[in-house]
């Protein structure tokens, strides 16, 4: 084994983590106009690829070939029982519609959907209810993060450590990862709010990759059902302090929810059936103990 292989397997899951930066954070921050260069957006639409091309790269080289292949099929991973995909397709949405009305109870105020994000993409005149779907289907094509921080980050982490101490790192990274975001609309505030949030929804997703024995497609499908939601619910965007009453009140529900995913299934696993799923390789050599659905 050359040196610098050795060095990679040493350091995968921080170098990987680096590569996700370095792959996707020139893009981001070239949109909201931070560099002197500007990109398509067609390009920062499919930014998450970033992540696609540092989990191949890094498993390619430290892991090889059929460990590549492996970690793609995950996506394939779709035998885990029709109640994970309730979870996938509705679980953030019913947080965020527990936040809107939630907030409707405490402020005496009603939702205004005059102002969500659809509107801005799709035009003040759209039919928005048309939208939906094509919305999620693209978010679903376009997004390539899960692969990142859950096919590769998540399981390095918890070889290491426990499934709750993991996920409070992953979500403490995939946050500072959204930073330029909100570079061009800064609010202290609101990013405080984010962070608080991608730190609890970790949980979520934590729960679902290890109760699906690893499955790609239910984390994604998560992930897209959750922007989804986002862009045609009257709450906070990434970038604003808009409607912060509602997305206080879905940070707080999701929090609620890891709350109870912790007591239920506890920390070593966050999952009642299965084992944490893991990536370990100890003193530079690699060890695959992914399971296999």
């Amino acid at each position: 084994m050359n040196t610098t292989t050795n060095f990679l397997k040493r350091h995968s899951l921080s170098i990987g983590i680096l590569l996700m930066f370095a792959f996707t954070w020139p893009i981001d921050l070239a949109y909201a106009g931070k560099l002197p260069f500007e990109v398509p957006f067609i390009v920062y639409l499919f930014l998450g690829w970033g992540f696609i091309a540092a989990s191949v790269l890094m498993t390619g080289l430290t892991l090889g070939k059929d460990a590549v292949i492996a970690l793609l099929k995950r996506y394939l991973y779709w035998r885990v029982g029709w109640k994970w995909f309730l979870v996938a397709f509705l679980l953030q949405p019913l947080l965020m519609v527990l936040g809107v009305y939630g907030n409707v109870l405490v402020s005496g105020v009603a939702p205004d959907y005059s102002e969500i994000i659809a509107y801005q993409i799709f035009g003040e005149s759209a039919t928005l209810w048309l939208f939906i779907v094509p919305f999620f289907l693209i978010d679903f094509i376009a997004n390539g993060e899960e692969i990142g921080w859950r096919g590769y980050a998540l399981p390095r982490l918890q070889a290491r450590h426990s499934a709750l101490i993991a996920t409070l790192t992953l979500g403490l990274i995939w946050g500072v990862w959204h930073l330029p975001k909100f570079l061009s609309h800064w609010n202290a505030v609101s990013f405080a709010w984010f962070m608080a949030h991608t730190m609890a929804v970790a949980f979520l997703y934590t729960w679902i990759y290890n109760g699906t024995r690893g499955s790609l497609l239910l984390v994604t499908i998560l992930h897209a059902s959750s922007n989804t939601a986002g862009v045609f619910l009257p709450i906070a965007n990434t970038v604003s302090s808009q409607n912060m009453g509602a997305y206080i009140g879905y940070v707080l529900f999701e929090w609620l929810a890891a709350l109870v995913i912790v007591l239920a299934t506890g920390a070593a696993n966050l999952s009642r059936t299965e084992e944490k799923q893991i990536q370990e390789e100890p003193d530079g050599q690699a060890e695959v103990i992914l399971q296999q659905a």
